[in-house]
């Protein structure tokens, strides 16, 4: 039987990373910017998916994928929009623009991709409902069941982030400017205020995991903050759609001292005991989750 072959494209706000994949494996990799500019729109970001897309192009690809970092419409292939594209790259039908190819086009929201990923090829791998969350610039949840994404009605199921947590903190403002969101604390925008709030120059998530190690009680306070929600946004996950396993991926996922926190309050947040053993692990396959999802649609 000969192999199939599909490309999985991860189009991010600063990159767009194509790969070719067959049998579950990424055979190349290519990595384009998604604009030049602030001020670039959505022909040079159009232009930069077809350059991704040809640069791993292969004459026995069937069907190309594409996860991105916003809502979308994956039954209409339509792409509204996502809070870290140029406002010009909204309300878009992608099949029409990637013609081209002369082969089926899927898309979805990129944490659907990532877990996705996850649960074929990944820390989720035959385990039959996987949960992914992703801890980046916002916090993204997703629900695969049986190797299939679960959406929900408006393609919006395993949004996580954007669950209320805290009634009263009026400061803890999330990417959609509401208050009291998961994604308000145990995220890059919410360490970003506290750190703010706290400091008078900002510094990177490395930088406060190095002075919370060094005994810095201020930093120390916003990583218990963050560890806090990340755990409390675990146990809601196990106590409302008690998945098989949690997998996390995302830049804020390499802070070990988040873990640290979770590992020390998550069974306790848990009132059921025989939830409490949920595995909550790291992304195994990191940003190729994402590729190898959007190949997979």
């Amino acid at each position: 039987m000969p192999k199939k072959y599909t490309i999985g494209v991860d189009v991010g706000g600063t990159k767009i990373v194509a790969g070719l994949v067959s049998d579950g494996k990424i055979i190349r990799k290519e990595r384009f910017a998604t604009k030049s500019s602030e001020k670039s729109g959505k022909k040079e970001i159009i232009t930069n998916l077809k350059n991704a897309i040809d640069s791993v192009w292969d004459e026995r690809v069937e069907s190309i994928g594409l996860g991105l970092a916003g809502t979308t419409d994956p039954k209409k292939v339509f792409f509204y929009r996502g809070a870290n594209y140029p406002k010009s790259f909204r309300n878009i039908y992608l099949k029409p623009e990637l013609k081209k190819f002369g082969v089926p086009i899927k898309i979805d929201n990129d944490v659907h991709c990532f877990t996705l990923g996850e649960a074929l090829y990944g820390g989720g791998k035959g385990q039959p409902v996987v949960f992914g969350m992703t801890l980046g610039t916002g916090l993204g949840g997703s629900l695969v069941i049986n190797g299939q994404v679960f959406r929900g009605r408006d393609n919006a199921a395993g949004e996580i982030g954007h669950t209320t947590i805290a009634m009263t903190d009026s400061k803890a403002i999330c990417g959609m400017g509401l208050t009291g969101h998961l994604e308000a604390y145990a995220s890059g925008t919410g360490i970003s205020r506290m750190v703010a709030e706290r400091y008078n120059t900002p510094f990177s998530p490395e930088e406060l995991e190095r002075r919370d190690k060094a005994g810095e009680k201020k930093a120390h306070e916003i990583v218990e903050v963050a560890g806090h929600a990340f755990a409390v946004g675990c146990a809601n996950v196990v106590l409302t759609l008690n998945p098989d396993v949690i997998v996390v991926g995302g830049g804020l996922a390499r802070m070990q001292a988040l873990w640290k926190v979770l590992r020390r309050e998550f069974k306790g947040l848990i009132p059921y005991p025989q939830l409490r053993s949920t595995p909550v692990i790291k992304s195994k396959l990191s940003h190729d989750a994402n590729i190898l999802g959007a190949a997979n649609l």
